[in-house]
């Protein structure tokens, strides 16, 4: 015993406060600069993400601006040429010589990218051209200036600029169209290079409902126009370009052509109706961050480091009183009860240590006398031991304790002559071995023995006197009895089962006297009741002479002839089960068809009465394999007791649903219900509950005890819950097929 006292005492903590303590500061500190190191990273990646945004926006603003400008000093100088009065003068019908020509030459020397020069007539014919020459005018440019874009499947290549030319007197005489090279202007608008390596700027129009990107940075020479789809529905799909073509401007997170998650901003370019966009790859954006997350991390690691070490200073200085102490507990024992207070540090441990000197005196003190409460308790046990062993052995039923695994550990005498067997012979068996149980012919093995069942489930199983068991004894004569196995418990822990047998063959012997003298008497008093019913139906006919009796207590003798006739046909039913008289006609019954015969069945009986019926059946199939005849003995009974045991407008209910492998139908009233405690009597032979007695209704106190048999031969289960004054809900539960 000292041995194993020490092994308990030297036996180390699972986890020490120091370790906990340590664990728990650094734990801590870690969540603490996690925290701070997250917020500072999505507070940096915002400013950046800002400053990325308002960086496109200056540059989409730039070159919007710097394209407006071009264009519109392209048209200026178009019209500074209309207004020449040497052009004016060959427009007129005057001799050109070379003066288109020169003009021509001198813009180019002047490194203005125009191709080509043109001046036509009023009538829009060509009269004079140097370059490119321009095949028609707009009709349009006689009042106006244009300008218009030149695209073919390479993209935006040129873009001509018409003006009108007037006479002296203000009249239209002419026009003058200049057409200009748009590289020199691509080159400057595609051009990102202070944005990064993934900037991009993006050039798109509007063309017969399709949204066209003309160029974009990466396109090489020679590359077609990329078609993007309907503009309406890139438009939805929150396309910039689409946006930017259908004249708006914005910035913000956004999906490129390829896909790719992207900063960008859009604008329009008025004088072409086009959209520009310059965007950059948020992850190129976005790069510095991730190296701000890293160095963040490294100095997150240094503190969460920094931190553990002053932990384990900390725990150090909390935890060495502590182990001092454990120390001082670990010697004391019988031989060293001495315990010396050491520890004053103003705190909990302080008090602990006190403690701990006030028990080591007080168990000095109890274990000087231990030896002798011992000896005084002992024998305190052994005389209640043998109080309770008497008591056990003097009672008539056969108790037999089982163990977990369904190992006999103990049995009184009433249980060895019970089996006919010693009791030495009994114990250390199998108890479905050497209890056999029978009912009905079919020995209960296994899980259905009713010891092993309560082990199993946890609570008390029973098997009444009506199921007629017996057990085998050893000379191989069967005894009738009944059986009652409860689970031993302590607490949630099931360490075992108990098992009471009590001999019931004088019970079962006044119980087939009665079946017998009820089967006669139905038989007997069956055939005349039958006769009287008979006659009286005559006279209540009213075709025969008058007798002096009205056909009002005609109609009365009827009926009572008719509950008589019911109440014996009832008696005889049940000796007919209690015999094993009846055996089962199965069916495949489709079960919402036949709750609803019954359900209409109900209603026409209730006829006349104010009850509310209500049936909850669902439409799809559900079969089981049954009588269909004794199946509905048992639910008009139930539906019976339900009216019968309800006041007037109580409300009757059916219903039925799968449970798992089970069809469950339910029976529910809200009537008078059962007292908790004659519940367990419900299923007896004539037991009527005590507040039934009291209502002014008749009832044989058969019908349930009927339906519980005929549940059984159909192999179904009949259950019920019932709170007195709420009303009661019987289960019927059949295998579904």
């Amino acid at each position: 015993m000292p041995s194993k006292s020490a092994k308990v005492r030297l036996k180390a903590p699972r986890i020490s406060i120091r370790t906990r303590a340590m664990r728990q500061n650094v734990l801590f500190a870690a969540f603490i600069v996690f925290s701070l190191s997250i917020s500072s990273f999505y507070i940096a990646r915002g400013f950046l993400e800002q400053r990325v945004l308002s960086q496109l926006s200056s540059i989409v603003a730039a070159k919007e601006d710097l394209a407006e400008q071009v264009l519109n000093n392209d048209r200026v100088r178009t019209v500074l040429i209309a207004t020449r009065s040497d052009i004016r003068n060959i427009a007129n019908g005057g001799a050109g010589g070379k003066i288109i020509s020169d003009i021509f030459d001198r813009m180019r020397e002047e490194h203005v990218p125009v191709i080509g020069i043109s001046l036509f007539s009023k009538s829009g014919n060509l009269i004079d051209s140097s370059g490119l020459k321009m095949k028609t005018q707009p009709p349009s440019a006689q009042s106006n200036t244009l300008l218009y874009a030149v695209i073919d499947d390479y993209g935006w290549q040129e873009y001509e600029v018409f003006s009108p030319v007037y006479s002296d007197k203000g009249n239209y005489i002419g026009s003058v169209g200049l057409r200009y090279d748009s590289r020199p202007l691509l080159d400057i608008l595609l051009s990102v290079s202070s944005v990064g390596k993934t900037g991009e700027v993006l050039l798109g129009a509007e063309q017969d409902g399709k949204l066209v990107l003309l160029h974009h940075r990466f396109q090489p020479q020679g590359t077609r126009t990329l078609i993007m789809g309907s503009i309406d529905d890139e438009y939805t799909a929150g396309s910039s370009l689409a946006k930017a073509v259908r004249g708006e401007e914005s910035l913000g997170r956004a999906r490129d052509y390829a896909g790719q998650d992207v900063y960008a901003a859009f604008r329009t370019l008025p004088s072409l109706g086009w959209g520009l966009v310059v965007k950059i790859a948020r992850s190129e954006a976005l790069e510095g961050t991730v190296r701000l997350a890293i160095f963040m991390g490294l100095i997150g690691a240094a503190l969460i480091l920094g931190s553990g070490f002053i932990a384990v200073i900390l725990a150090r200085k909390l935890t060495d009183p502590i182990l001092k102490l454990s120390d001082k507990m670990k010697i004391l024992g019988p031989n060293n009860w001495n315990f010396k207070r050491s520890v004053y540090t103003g705190d909990e441990v302080e008090i602990l240590d006190s403690s701990a000197a006030d028990l080591a005196w007080r168990l000095k003190d109890i274990y000087e006398h231990l030896e002798e409460k011992v000896e005084e308790r002992a024998q305190e046990i052994h005389e209640q031991s043998a109080k309770d062993h008497e008591v056990m052995e003097s009672i008539q039923y056969g108790i037999i304790t089982i163990g977990k695994t369904g190992v006999i550990l103990t049995a009184n005498r009433a249980a060895g002559t019970l089996l006919g067997s010693d009791i030495s012979d009994i114990i250390g068996t199998k108890i479905d071995e050497t209890v056999v149980l029978c009912v009905k012919n079919q020995i209960l093995s296994g899980k259905n023995h009713p010891a092993i069942k309560s082990l199993n489930e946890k609570k008390p199983a029973r098997i009444m006197s009506s199921q007629h068991a017996s057990i085998a004894r050893k000379d191989g004569t069967m005894l009738p009895v009944t059986a009652m196995s409860a689970p031993l418990a302590e607490g949630e822990n099931i360490f075992g089962s108990v098992l009471v047998l009590q001999d019931v063959t004088e019970e079962r012997k006044v119980d087939y006297i009665k079946s017998e003298f009820i089967s006669l008497a139905s038989h007997q008093l069956r055939t005349p009741l039958s006769t009287i019913q008979w006659y009286l139906e005559l006279f209540a006919e009213g075709n025969r002479k008058d007798v002096s009796l009205k056909k009002e207590s005609l109609a009365e003798m009827q009926k009572a002839a008719q509950k008589m006739s019911g109440l014996l046909e009832t008696l005889l039913h049940a000796a007919r089960l209690e015999g094993g008289n009846i055996n089962p006609d199965f069916k495949e019954v489709d079960m919402p068809a036949f709750l609803k015969d019954v359900a209409g069945e109900f209603k026409t009986r209730l006829n006349g009465k104010s009850f509310s019926f209500k049936a909850d059946i669902p439409q799809k199939n559900l079969t089981v394999s049954t009588d269909p005849v004794l199946l509905h003995v048992i639910l008009q009974n139930l539906l019976d007791n339900a009216v019968k045991y309800s006041q007037g407008g109580s409300e009757v209910g059916i219903s039925l649903k799968r449970s798992g492998k089970f069809a469950e139908i339910r029976v529910k009233d809200n009537g008078a219900g059962i007292p908790k405690e004659e519940q367990y009597r419900v299923f007896e032979r004539l037991f009527r509950a005590s507040n039934a007695k009291n209502m002014d209704t008749t009832g044989s106190g058969l019908g349930l005890y009927i339906s519980k048999m005929i549940a059984g031969i159909i192999g179904a289960d009949l259950d019920f819950e019932s709170a007195e004054g709420r009303g009661t809900m019987f289960k019927l539960k059949l295998p579904v097929k």
